[in-house]
């Protein structure tokens, strides 16, 4: 099942958020079963190249595993900047969006649930 996975922050300017996307695609590929790539968007007339769409990944998951690996990464970088927000997409439409307040010890049963919900049980 693929997933688009954008990343969100208020206190990081667009080279930041290129950095950090390439970052969690590195650790997401080395460490789960999820197999990443970077989004592109539409190309514009006589533009050469193309286009990237920044902070906005495309997530396979490739076992059933993937989704609690997916969480446990995810959460290591909201512990580290509290200003990070993701959004998930299905390819259906479906979306889900989770802010640093999601993943603290009240919240993160539910958020949990959310995730799982997103991902179908993948």
């Amino acid at each position: 099942m693929d997933v688009t996975l954008r990343i969100m922050s208020d206190d990081l300017d667009a080279r930041d958020i290129h950095e950090l996307t390439l970052d969690i695609s590195r650790v997401l590929e080395r460490e789960t079963d999820i197999s990443t790539k970077l989004s592109y968007g539409a190309k514009e007339i006589g533009s050469k190249g193309e286009p990237l769409t920044v902070g906005t990944l495309v997530l396979t998951f490739l076992t059933s595993g993937a989704a609690v690996s997916f969480f446990t990464v995810l959460r290591s970088y909201f512990e580290r900047n509290t200003s990070l927000e993701v959004e998930l997409q299905r390819t259906d439409g479906s979306k889900l969006k989770i802010k640093a307040d999601n993943m603290n010890p009240e919240n993160l049963k539910s958020t949990m649930e959310s995730v799982y919900k997103v991902f179908g049980g993948t």
